[in-house]
């Protein structure tokens, strides 16, 4: 029995839909898990706005640049700093409400002055997606 092409590449087809659809709920269930206040905490299980909230209380004005780094890498949230305008720029991906196709993102902005301390922090929710 013969096998056409048109079958094969059909085939072919479901398989690599198969496997990215399970590449994306796999991608999607690696969750950062922290401790705030006791309680185990899921950053993908809140909303940006929650989110901004909780930095906003755990990182006052005058934070030094170390607490703000250590603050940032246990919950999990990518980061960098810029030395020249004392700036350090931080993405929290796949908050709540985010879907397969679409990431919600809390992006912020924490302003150090010249010794490091904290001045400000602006924040701002963003979709990515198709």
């Amino acid at each position: 029995m013969a096998v056409s092409s048109r079958s094969v590449l059909l085939l072919a087809l479901a398989v690599v839909c198969a496997v990215s659809l399970l590449w994306m709920f796999s991608e999607r269930r690696t969750d950062h898990i922290v401790m705030a206040d006791g309680a185990m905490t899921d950053i993908h299980q809140m909303t940006p706005e929650t989110l901004e909230h909780e930095i906003r209380s755990g990182l006052p004005k005058g934070s030094s640049l170390t607490v703000v780094n250590e603050y940032l890498k246990k919950r999990g949230i990518e980061f960098s700093f810029e030395e020249p305008t004392k700036t350090l720029y931080a993405t929290a991906r796949k908050l709540k409400g985010s879907t397969m196709l679409s990431s919600r993102s809390l992006t912020l902005r924490f302003y150090f002055d010249d010794a490091l301390k904290l001045k400000s922090i602006d924040a701002k929710v963003s979709y990515t997606g198709p």
